[in-house]
């Protein structure tokens, strides 16, 4: 929870760059209960840096796990097995 706390200070502060890195740095050995707000603060995190680029990874990466998230509609096209009429 800890690094949560400061991957959004730093994005508060205008740090986006610095908040990719500490995420980036964090995801390899975070807990699979953490991986999922990681990914979501980096994903916000790259939009700020305009790192389109990070910004389709971690948003690829989130639609494994949930994807009808609104943050990575953007990024990535529904798959036909995630529409449910």
């Amino acid at each position: 929870m800890e690094t949560l706390l400061k991957v959004a200070q730093l994005r508060v502060k205008g740090k986006p760059d610095e908040a990719l890195a500490q995420v980036d740095a964090e995801l390899q050995t975070a807990r699979d209960s953490q991986r999922f707000l990681l990914m979501l603060q980096g994903l916000y995190a790259a939009e700020e840096a305009a790192n389109e680029a990070k910004a389709r990874r971690y948003a690829s990466d989130l639609a494994d796990i949930d994807p009808g998230l609104l943050s990575i509609q953007p990024y990535v096209a529904l798959r036909p097995e995630d529409i449910k009429l």
